[in-house]
């Protein structure tokens, strides 16, 4: 099954593109750029801050993502998730273990362009249960 995937490396390096073969359990995955053009790019995933699989990949830069629980019917934990680099996500997260490498995480705006996010635990400063 293809993905749409924008993938935020811990040194601010972006990609777009589409993978097939993302499994949170290996050490790396590829990514195709855009539509599948081009040559396939391995990505590491340790060196990656999260993998946002989203709706497309221009979003909207003006979309004012909300900042706060509401009441809808959403599964998993409720987490304010904050990353090394400051940027603070409202979510759930199901089956969060410390000891795993990383762990999907569901933004609570379902208008939100992210569907999920893999997320890398070593590119966690702190998550708060609420």
């Amino acid at each position: 099954m293809e993905n749409k995937v924008v993938v935020h490396m811990k040194d601010g390096t972006l990609y777009k593109g589409i993978t097939q073969d993302f499994l949170p359990d290996k050490d790396s995955f590829h990514i195709l750029h855009g539509e599948g053009g081009g040559i396939p790019r391995k990505i590491m995933t340790e060196q990656m801050k999260a993998l946002f699989f989203v709706k497309d990949w221009i979003g909207n830069k003006d979309y004012v993502t909300v900042r706060e629980f509401v009441d809808q019917k959403q599964y998993g934990r409720r987490a304010i998730l904050t990353f090394n680099d400051g940027e603070t996500i409202l979510g759930t997260i199901q089956g969060y273990d410390k000891a795993r490498k990383g762990f999907f995480f569901f933004p609570v705006d379902p208008n939100d362009n992210n569907v999920r996010i893999y997320v890398v635990a070593s590119s966690v400063k702190k998550i708060e249960f609420s």
